[in-house]
């Protein structure tokens, strides 16, 4: 461990001279009866590479288009039995190869290196933050409670469920990798996921809660998406299925299936409204909605009795704050006379309509940061709580 830097290091090396040896192994084989292809063994391919003739070939480098790892590919050409010399260049792209195609297994990454920024994230946690992927719909980080991930080992612990926040994001760039998310200077700076990483998240929400935050990678925001793509994912999420792909810490075992919220900021706040007339979701936060128009008589239906509270800011030069004017205005005639949960009726949708920016933003974006507002409010985690 101490020349490794850790366990797992040192069991990728060692698992890494294995795969080099069964290299070298179908290498020294290679015989004039038998054409050679190989492929990284960490990887599959839907393509298949086999030479048409068997006489005088050569070797060359090639890609394979379906996203899988450099194939060394024998075609017609001019190496011989021979032919040493060109057996060793033969050798050396061959190498060259399963080298770069296993780089992530072979390399001992360098102090600071992305490779060692991702390994912390994924096997330390890092500030209590997990990175998950669903290889069909997107990638995630994950919030697990402190007394979830030390008392692991223990079988009463692992049987407590828990309340999830699913966090929407709002619009962005979204051309960074999955920790876009908690950086604190970055583009959704301020959201629940930043604020935990930053280790300034409220106390409530940390504690208490298991929180997923999918990223819309390469689009402007999850309105761009199918709806269906966003409960797909959340079903992956909240399944037993795919344990792999979330680093086997996510059961759901430990997840209160009825008590999934959704948190939305601005674009994500607009679907969020949508998802929810799915009626999977126990409630929601939705800060800086966006729709502009007035919801259907259907869609106010499948919206009674649940939960929500809003947030807006009346100087929001982005989204007008009428958006979230009309739809509590809407939401709460709906509600008249109903009740949930021991929730009475007038307190079904709460309102927190501020006069003016609450974090100091000015210019174009004036008005339109709600979302940290209301990420930052301990009572919203305790009226979740309370759901």
């Amino acid at each position: 461990t101490l020349l490794f830097g850790s366990a797992s290091s040192l069991t990728t090396f060692f698992k890494t001279k294995m795969y080099l040896f069964l290299f070298l192994f179908q290498f020294l084989t290679f015989s004039k009866t038998h054409g050679f292809c190989w492929s990284s063994p960490f990887y599959s391919c839907r393509s298949k590479h086999v030479p048409t003739t068997i006489e005088n070939q050569r070797c060359r480098m090639t890609s394979c288009l379906h996203h899988c790892t450099p194939h060394i590919v024998v075609e017609s050409g001019h190496i011989t039995k021979s032919s040493i010399q060109q057996r060793r260049q033969l050798f050396k792209s061959a190498l060259h190869s399963i080298i770069l195609s296993s780089s992530a297994l072979i390399s001992l990454p360098k102090k600071g290196s992305a490779v060692e920024e991702s390994e912390k994230h994924q096997q330390s946690y890092d500030n209590n933050l997990l990175e998950i992927n669903d290889p069909d719909t997107y990638s995630a980080l994950v919030h697990l409670p402190p007394s979830l991930l030390s008392s692991s080992s223990s079988s009463t612990a692992t049987k407590k469920k828990y309340p999830v926040i699913i966090v929407l994001h709002g619009a962005g760039k979204n051309e960074l990798d999955i920790w876009n998310l908690a950086n604190i200077k970055g583009e959704h700076a301020g959201l629940i996921p930043s604020l935990i990483y930053s280790g300034n998240s409220p106390k409530t929400l940390y504690e208490n809660f298991i929180v997923v935050a999918p990223y819309s990678y390469g689009k402007a925001s999850f309105y761009e998406e199918p709806r269906s793509k966003v409960l797909q994912f959340i079903n992956w999420f909240c399944s037993s299925n795919n344990n792999k792909q979330k680093n086997n810490v996510v059961n759901v075992e430990n997840i209160d299936l009825n008590r999934l919220f959704l948190f939305g900021f601005s674009d994500g706040a607009t679907l969020g409204v949508e998802l929810m007339t799915t009626r999977k979701f126990a409630g929601g936060v939705f800060a800086a909605y966006g729709f502009t128009g007035k919801l259907p008589a259907l869609a106010l239906e499948r919206l009674r009795g649940i939960p929500m509270w809003i947030f807006h800011s009346a100087d929001d030069v982005i989204f007008p704050v009428n958006c979230s004017d009309r739809l509590v205005r809407d939401l709460r005639v709906t509600n008249t006379g109903s009740s949930t949960n021991g929730v009475k009726s007038n307190e079904v949708v709460r309102y927190t309509r501020y006069d003016q920016d609450q974090e100091g933003f000015t210019g174009s974006v004036r008005g339109h940061s709600t979302g940290i507002s209301a990420s930052k409010n301990e009572e919203v985690y305790n009226w979740l709580l309370s759901i």
